[in-house]
């Protein structure tokens, strides 16, 4: 119960990101009783962990959607700040055909992503936020607007793409409670409420798509998340979801490889009626 709690206490979000493997343990716990003659016990306890864990399988076989006409292909990768395979993630990323290129972890030192693609996706907006924790929009049409999180939280520009103007937010939020992804997020809700027209939010969310903050992130967008549900990273050979597309579009989802990075990519397609 206490994982469905983020609007109350951000602890709730730190407990979201388990969700299933609480539900899991509920699970368990409920075919023990079973087991020991406890039926009422048990089956309340398997229908606990059919409540939570039910829409998190759906999730994971949901449908990768299909590629609208005209879509806009997006690129969102976490680089380890500058410690994965640029070589590999940059011909990943050509490979794609990615009209904007969204990616976090870009590091100021150890990095060229800008030069790399500059060729290809010479309009560029980058927010330093550390050496390693910088965040970047790169794409191969002119930016409009531009925007930087006073935190690490986002790095934001609007494209002027050839259906009309697009919202591109690529995320980085920090990790949740006890660090300060509440707090960061709260202080950019302005700017999220405030985009207009078409919008993509994709990237390193720290967070499960049930989780309070991505859920605020959506209202304040208009946006809904798109694609399956992928494990993004393992901690510890602990599968979790956390990289995620967002947008009020309609399109498909696929992931990418690591390429040295901790993170797997996602390469979304994305368009609009």
């Amino acid at each position: 119960m206490a994982s469905y709690l983020g609007a109350v206490h951000p602890v709730g979000d730190s407990l979201a990101v388990f969700r299933i493997w609480i539900a899991g343990g509920v699970a368990l716990v409920g075919l023990i009783a079973l087991l020991a003659s406890a039926k009422r016990a048990g089956w309340l306890a398997i229908v606990f962990a059919a409540v939570a864990g039910g829409p998190i399988a759906a999730m994971v076989y949901a449908p990768s959607g299909e590629a609208p006409a005209g879509a806009v292909t997006i690129y969102t990768k976490n680089t380890l700040g500058g410690w994965g395979d640029d070589a590999a993630i940059t011909a990943d990323i050509l490979d794609s055909g990615a009209d904007i290129v969204l990616l976090q972890e870009l590091s100021q030192t150890r990095s060229d992503f800008g030069g790399a693609l500059q060729d290809t996706h010479p309009h560029q907006h980058v927010c330093r936020f550390s050496d390693w924790s910088g965040m970047a929009v790169f794409s191969r049409w002119p930016v409009l607007e531009t925007y930087c999180s006073p935190h690490r939280s986002f790095a934001a520009a609007q494209v002027d793409a050839p259906g009309g103007p697009v919202w591109a937010v690529s995320t980085h939020l920090v990790w949740p409670y006890p660090h300060a992804q509440a707090r960061y997020l709260e202080e950019a809700l302005p700017f999220l409420e405030s985009v207009e027209g078409r919008v993509i939010v994709a990237g390193d969310f720290n967070m499960v798509p049930w989780g309070y903050s991505v859920r605020q992130i959506e209202e304040a967008t208009g946006t809904g998340r798109i694609g399956p549900l992928f494990t993004t990273i393992e901690v510890r050979d602990v599968p979790l979801q956390i990289d995620h597309v967002l947008t009020n579009g309609t399109g498909m989802v696929e992931r990418r490889p690591r390429l040295g990075s901790d993170h797997y990519g996602l390469v979304a397609q994305i368009g609009w009626e």
